[in-house]
């Protein structure tokens, strides 16, 4: 029996010794979560193994760094690991930028880190009584040929929620990496254009927009201004917020364009609601939108904007004054209804896993019958209503509490996406010396293509936090990210065929949205069964014990 006993014990150590063996020449690990959040993709592992040449990331991520930190850092290591596996030309480096011996070099690498957008993250440690402060650079410089990009790993926007940085990145890093090879190795990027010139919102209000696209996409503005050659060698245009009128000529490139197989974004609700109105006045009057002379092209398409205002009891806070102390305003938060916080289509790719999405005045979409195939990315929740207009807003109903049985609506739709054959809104409406001109080259229809419909003008703008931009979606007065972002992206990348990057982005892990009124609805009923369900459950297993015991004695 004992040497039986010796036998096993050798067995199971050289067991051990040979799998760290195996292990330290081939990395593996096993990914138990339900969601294989820690397993690569299908398409990352696809986009490993095109890779024709060194790629080179030096990790700035190393050294007397907080314990958080060298998480990060050895998360980015297995990650990087992981590549290797499916890529021998994937290789990297841990660089201390604050141990250097050289002071010159030190500060200048620091700086120049700084400049390529990687932000210093001050940090103090206490040793022997005393304090040395310097700086951490959670980022990576990936190279590949004559190409540079920059990986900053921690999103500056959630610095106030610490507990979430490291989380978020670490769950980021398959995305953050393969993003980074992507825009490495794209050789000509594809080009959007913003359209302006009809008063469209194209200002620093989407200076993150443009920041967040320029990475993999050639992003210009353009004025058509009736030019026939206007929209030549572009891939996809984007009406954002559109307040003036548009000539029949605009209307007519713009659709050639669509007929030619462009692809569009049109972002605009039918109101004149803004909330810069609002904020000033306390009060406005809002205002249908009939202006712009593009219902007739929308309407061909397949879908009509409303003259209306969504209204949903699933919605956004905003900061209203409710007191003054020592004549200094005091701010609180309320859910505005007319700021509806969206629900994503689970079941499209556009929109799988992503953040609930935040819109401010939205109007409502409604769909027409022809070959177009609709899909509903966004709708608000079921407690819903709208607003027809002219109508008057007063910031002075936030503090009433909205009669939730007038939200009784159901869904209204938000964004849909048109995909399938589209007819020229020209079509028997031009005379045969334009129609048949070879300059012109009119097309009456195409029988695949794609565009998105968003009904919330400012879908795409950004925030400001001391004069810098925040990102899309990111709200500075509750710190929340909502969705914005990764759906703008996701639906470009839709429109031009890039879908496999979208999987990747999306393995995110998403907020899900509780259900605000359910919550206030079923509050007390499920406080009473927290409180008196674990009692029972511990009073019939006490019991059960009693039982067994005495029948045991007994025996």
């Amino acid at each position: 029996m004992k040497s039986w006993n010796n036998i096993k014990i050798v067995f199971i150590v050289f067991t051990i010794i040979l799998i760290n063996i195996v292990s330290y020449y081939h990395f593996f690990r096993i990914d138990v979560t339900n969601d294989k959040k820690y397993s690569l993709s299908k398409e990352t592992k696809e986009l490993l193994k095109s890779i024709d040449d060194i790629i080179y990331f030096k990790i700035y991520l190393h050294g007397d760094i907080p314990i958080e930190y060298k998480k990060l850092a050895n998360e980015t290591k297995y990650m990087l690991n992981e590549f290797r596996a499916y890529s021998k030309l994937i290789e990297y480096e841990f660089i201390d930028p604050s141990s250097l011996q050289n002071e010159d070099y030190k500060v200048s690498l620091q700086e120049e880190l700084y400049n390529k957008g990687i932000s210093p993250i001050p940090h103090r440690n206490y040793q022997n009584n005393k304090m040395e402060e310097f700086f951490i650079f959670p980022g990576i410089i990936g190279l590949y040929k004559s190409n540079e990009t920059t990986i900053s790993l921690i999103n500056e926007t959630l610095m106030k929620h610490p507990e979430l940085v490291i989380k978020q990145s670490i769950e980021n890093l398959e995305y953050l990496l393969t993003n980074s090879i992507r825009t490495l190795q794209t050789k000509k990027k594809q080009t959007i254009g913003v359209i302006y010139g009809h008063g469209e919102t194209t200002n620093n209000l989407i200076y993150s927009f443009k920041q967040l696209i320029s990475e993999h996409y050639q992003i210009i503005d353009i004025e058509i201004k009736e030019q026939l050659s206007a929209l030549k060698n572009i891939d996809c245009i984007i009406i954002n917020d559109p307040k003036e009128n548009f000539s029949e000529k605009d209307k007519f490139i713009i659709d050639q364009f669509i007929m030619n197989g462009g692809k569009s974004i049109w972002i605009m609700n039918n109101t004149n609601a803004h909330m810069d109105s609002l904020e000033k006045n306390n009060e406005t009057i809002v205002l249908p939108t009939n202006n712009r002379n593009l219902d007739d092209l929308l309407f061909k398409y397949g879908v009509r904007i409303n003259t209306d205002l969504v209204q949903d009891l699933q919605a956004a806070p905003i900061p209203i004054v409710t007191h003054y102390i020592d004549a200094k305003p005091q701010w609180s938060l309320f859910p505005w209804v007319f700021l509806p916080v969206v629900n994503p289509n689970p079941s499209h790719i556009i929109t799988n896993n992503i953040n609930p999405i935040k819109t401010i005045f939205p109007s409502s979409i409604d769909t027409i019958n022809n070959n177009t195939k609709k899909t509903i990315l966004l709708k608000t929740s079921i407690y819903s209503k709208t607003m027809d207009t002219p109508a008057l807003i007063n910031l002075e109903t936030l503090k009433k509490e909205p009669k939730k049985s007038t939200f009784n609506s159901g869904e209204k739709n938000i964004c849909i996406l048109l995909t399938g054959p589209f007819e020229s809104v020209f079509k028997n409406r031009i005379n045969p010396t334009i129609s048949q001109n070879p300059d012109i080259k009119f097309k009456d229809n195409i029988l695949d293509n794609k565009m998105l419909i968003i009904s919330d003008g400012t879908f795409i703008n950004n925030q400001f936090f001391q004069g810098s931009a925040l990102p899309i979606g990111f709200d500075k007065h509750t710190g929340t990210q909502y969705g914005n972002n990764d759906f703008i992206i996701n639906s470009i990348d839709y429109l031009l065929n890039n879908e496999k990057f979208i999987s990747i982005r999306s393995k995110n892990i998403a907020i899900r949205l509780l259900n605000q009124t359910k919550i206030t609805d079923e509050k007390q009923y499920w406080q009473i069964i927290n409180t008196i369900a674990p009692i029972i459950i511990l009073s019939i297993i006490g019991l059960l014990i009693f039982i067994i015991r005495k029948r045991k004695y007994k025996l």
